[in-house]
Parts: structure tokens; sequence; C-alpha cells
């Protein structure tokens, strides 16, 4: 079949196919480009929408840890408060367990959950059991230590 074509015709056949291909290349480049630049627009979405998060603690009883009355600390969507150095609040108190609590923003509201602690987790001076919800002003205490959630 090749050979009952004249040479020009095989090289225009050639130069269509190169163009083809070139610009299914292109095609294919601009496609994943496109596609990382989506994820990372969605990460960045996410990334400032958790450094949104609206909330601190505010150490009001330090117990025998080395935090200083009035302390802030700084929140993050997920903050595991314990003994562990992969904690967010890390705490070097006697009672306090290698992770004891946990707050997270959820539902426009935070929530406070005992990690399974020795020595419980207590919201307003109640022990808690459950996923509790919080409000700014209410206290809570880990291991001895009494911290107040501020806004």
């Amino acid at each position: 079949m090749l050979s009952a074509l004249p040479f020009e015709w095989f090289v225009l056949i050639l130069r269509v196919l190169f163009i083809f291909l070139l610009y299914f290349f292109v095609f294919q480049v601009i496609r994943v480009i496109s596609r990382e630049l989506r994820e990372t627009a969605a990460q960045d979405a996410q990334q400032a929408e958790w450094s949104a998060v609206p909330g601190a603690l505010l150490v009001d009883d330090p117990g025998d840890t080395a935090l200083r009355r009035g302390q802030k600390l700084a929140l993050d969507p997920v903050t595991i408060i314990g003994r562990d150095r992969r904690a967010t609040i890390m705490l070097e108190g006697s009672f306090v367990s290698a992770e004891h609590a946990q707050l997270s923003w959820e539902h426009n509201r935070w929530w406070v959950s005992d990690l399974k602690s020795t020595n419980g987790t207590l919201v307003n001076d109640q022990e808690i059991g459950v996923p509790t919800s919080i409000s700014y002003g209410d206290y809570v205490d880990v291991g001895g230590v009494r911290f107040q959630l501020i806004p």
C-alpha cells in the first residue's frame, strides 16, 4: 500500500501525524497542569479555612506544668492535649496522659473529647465521657491544668 503512494504523500502523512502527536502532547501537559492547579487551590482553601479557626485556650491554672497563668495557646482544627511530643499542646504535668484530650472544630463549634485518659477530662467541673460541645468562656481541666476557651 505504501509503495503505491508517491514519496511526497508519504512525507505529508508523516508531517500530519507528527503535528497531531505534538498537539496531543501539549493537550496532555495542559490537562495535567490544570489538574495540579485545582488540587493546589483546594489545599490552599482548606489551609485558609483551618487557619481561620476561631479560638484559643487561656491558662487559668497551670497546675504543676511549666505554663504561666494568662498564657494563650493557639488551637488547630484538631488539637491534641497531652504529654506526648506529638501532641499539639504538650504538657509536662504528672497527672497528664500521653494523649489526654482532644479539642476539635466541627460544625462551627468546639468539641472536647477525653482520649481515655487516666485522670479524666472536666468541662466546667463536670467529667465527660463523650464528645461535648463547649462555648467561649467554658473551662476545660486536663490533668490538673485548667484552661478557659476564649475567642
